[in-house]
Order: C-alpha cells, then sequence, then structure tokens
C-alpha cells in the first residue's frame, strides 16, 4: 500500500504484484457500459494500466496529484481529511467530461477519499463513475502496525457494499475478493484486517 512500484518486498517487485491485482480485478469484475479506465493516482496506477489492457479499454489520466499532502486515512480528524482530498486531487476535465470510467484504487477505507473523489469527477462532468477496488473490504482492525484502530471507522465493517456505494455516490462498486488478492501476491498473507481472523489471539485487555 505505502510502497515505492520499484520496492521488492518478499522477492516480489510492487509494481509486478499490482499490475497482477489489476489482471486479476478484470477477471472478476462484472462488466459495465464504460468508455475508459483511470486510476486514482499513484500507488492504483499500475493496476488499472493492466486491468485497462484486459477488458480491452483505454486508460487514461483523469486526476492529478497534489505530491504535498499526506495519507488522508491517517489524519486525525473527518474535518482535516476532507480539506486534504479537496487539496490533494483535481480532475482533468477534458478527460472525464461526460465519460463513463472505471476507477481503480487500492482500497477503501473509510470511504471519505472515494467519496470527495467520485463527486469532484461528477462536478466536473463525468457521466458515470464505476469505483473498482484492488483490496477486499477491510473489515478490522489491524494490530501489527497499520493505524486502523477500531472497527467503528472502517465503512464495510458496518455497512454491506450496497450500503458503500449509496454513501459514497459510485454507480458501481467492484472490490477484489480475498481469494482473488492470495492468489494476486502467491505468499502467506495476514487476512485478519479482511476476516477478523487474527493470527494471534486477541486478549480482553
Amino acid at each position: 500500500y505505502f510502497a515505492r512500484p520499484d520496492s521488492t518486498i518478499e522477492n516480489k517487485n510492487v509494481y509486478d504484484t499490482r499490475t497482477v491485482l489489476g489482471q486479476q480485478l478484470a477477471k472478476e469484475w462484472k462488466k459495465e457500459d464504460i468508455d475508459l479506465v483511470g486510476a486514482v493516482p499513484d500507488s492504483s496506477r499500475s493496476a488499472a494500466m493492466s486491468f485497462a489492457s484486459a477488458i480491452g479499454k483505454p486508460y487514461r489520466e483523469v486526476l492529478v496529484k497534489n505530491r504535498y499532502i499526506a495519507r488522508t486515512f491517517i489524519m486525525p480528524t473527518q474535518e482535516s481529511r476532507d480539506i486534504a482530498v479537496k487539496r490533494k486531487l483535481n480532475p482533468i476535465i477534458k478527460e472525464v467530461k461526460g465519460k463513463k470510467i472505471a476507477l481503480i484504487d487500492d482500497s477503501l477505507v473509510r470511504g471519505t477519499t472515494s467519496k470527495r473523489i467520485i463527486s469532484m469527477l461528477k462536478q466536473a462532468g463525468a457521466e458515470k463513475i464505476h469505483l473498482l477496488l484492488t483490496c477486499p473490504p477491510i473489515i478490522s482492525p489491524c494490530m501489527y502496525g497499520i493505524d486502523m484502530q477500531t472497527k467503528e471507522e472502517l465503512a464495510a465493517s458496518t455497512n454491506s457494499i450496497e450500503e458503500i456505494r449509496q454513501e459514497i455516490g459510485a454507480d458501481s462498486l467492484t472490490y477484489l475478493s480475498i481469494e482473488g488478492l492470495q492468489e494476486s501476491l502467491g505468499l502467506p498473507l495476514c487476512c485478519a484486517w479482511l476476516n477478523s481472523e487474527y493470527p494471534i489471539r486477541e486478549t480482553e485487555e
């Protein structure tokens, strides 16, 4: 999630792995009528390009990123996250106006960023936004280092996919399956944040 595309983790190149995630997402997607594929920059770009190639649609840059804004999901308040999202990304109006877009992102945590982005693209004239994620629904906090502390702050912990879709304003919402994620990575994977099955038993404390 945080890795540079030229990094190697567990003998796997990050760029190649994200490319495979996009291909797997294309296999699982219930196809919609779209004009083009776009990415939420930067970590989902390689997945979006491989997804576009797999379904035979053009890949286009639809958002420009301000590189001086921190990751919004770890910001302390909803207000700070909302302000940061507004400053973080801008639509390329020429590419989105009147278009039906398959928008690829790496994950959805609270839904704040996705909701703002979809609203922004529709305000820029996009006809439809179909959001696709290379990560399954995140339903549980990670106890091993990522700043996701409680179930209540995770959109998928208390809402169905359809409820999330309605909340963020997408015309459709597709998550990669846990099986698809595991197959794409080809590595032993802790899935506690996806299925609440922690490898170390939780204590009351």
